[in-house]
C-alpha cells in the first residue's frame, strides 16, 4: 500500500513531495513545506546569471597578464644564466641586481598584482549581484555572496550545490570553471618542463665557452 501524499525524506535524505505514487520535483501550491527546509523553485528554473559567468570567467585575465609576466621570467632567467660565473663564485651584485628588478619585479609583475586585488573585489561585487538575481527568481537563500572572499572556488561550488538543492539548473559554470582551472595547471606544467630543458642547456652552454 504506498504511502498518502506528503513531505517525506527520499533516497539522499532530502525533504522532497511524494504524490502518493511517485517523487515529483514540486509540491502543490497549497502544499506547506516542512519547517526549516526552502522550498524548491519551479521546475526548470535556470540559475545561470550573466554574473556567474562573469566571476568564472575573470580569471581568464589574471591568465592573460601571467603569461606576460612568466614570458619575460623567463628570457630574464636564460639571461641569469649567462651572468652567473662558471667557477661557481657568486656574481656582481650590481649586475644581480639589475637583473632582478628588470626580470623578476618588472611591470608585469605590479600589473598582475593590481589587476589580482581589482578581480578580487569585483569578483565580490558579481557575487552579491548574482546573490540578488537568485533570490528574484525565486531561490530562497542562496549560497550567500559574501563566500566569495574565501575563494572563487569556495563560492563556485557552494552556490552550485545550494542551487542543485532548491531544484534549479545551474551546474555548468562549475564546470566550465573546472575545465578553466584544469588547462590553465597542464599550460603551466607543459610551460616549467619546457623552460627548465632551456635554462639547464643555457647554463652547459655557459660552462662550455668558458
Amino acid at each position: 500500500m504506498s504511502a498518502p501524499a506528503g513531505w517525506y525524506p527520499d533516497a539522499n535524505g532530502h525533504p522532497r513531495w511524494w504524490d502518493g505514487y511517485r517523487w515529483v520535483d514540486a509540491a502543490p501550491a497549497t502544499a506547506t513545506a516542512p519547517a526549516g527546509v526552502p522550498p524548491r523553485v519551479a521546475p526548470g528554473t535556470s540559475a545561470n546569471t550573466v554574473w556567474i559567468w562573469l566571476i568564472v570567467l575573470l580569471p581568464l585575465v589574471s591568465a592573460i597578464l601571467a603569461s606576460g609576466y612568466l614570458l619575460q621570467l623567463q628570457s630574464g632567467m636564460l639571461d641569469f644564466a649567462r651572468i652567473v660565473p662558471s667557477d661557481g663564485s657568486s656574481p656582481d651584485p650590481q649586475a644581480f641586481i639589475r637583473w632582478e628588478m628588470s626580470t623578476v619585479f618588472n611591470g608585469w609583475y605590479f600589473a598582475l598584482l593590481g589587476i589580482g586585488w581589482v578581480i578580487y573585489g569585483i569578483s565580490a561585487w558579481f557575487a552579491y549581484l548574482d546573490f540578488r538575481d537568485l533570490s528574484r527568481r525565486g531561490f530562497v537563500r542562496p549560497f550567500h555572496w559574501a563566500w566569495i572572499f574565501l575563494s572563487s572556488w569556495v563560492y563556485v561550488i557552494g552556490r552550485t550545490v545550494v542551487v542543485g538543492r532548491r531544484g534549479g539548473r545551474g551546474a555548468a559554470p562549475l564546470w566550465v570553471f573546472i575545465a578553466l582551472q584544469a588547462v590553465g595547471f597542464v599550460a603551466a606544467m607543459i610551460w616549467m618542463s619546457m623552460f627548465m630543458q632551456q635554462f639547464m642547456h643555457a647554463i652547459m652552454a655557459t660552462l662550455q665557452t668558458s
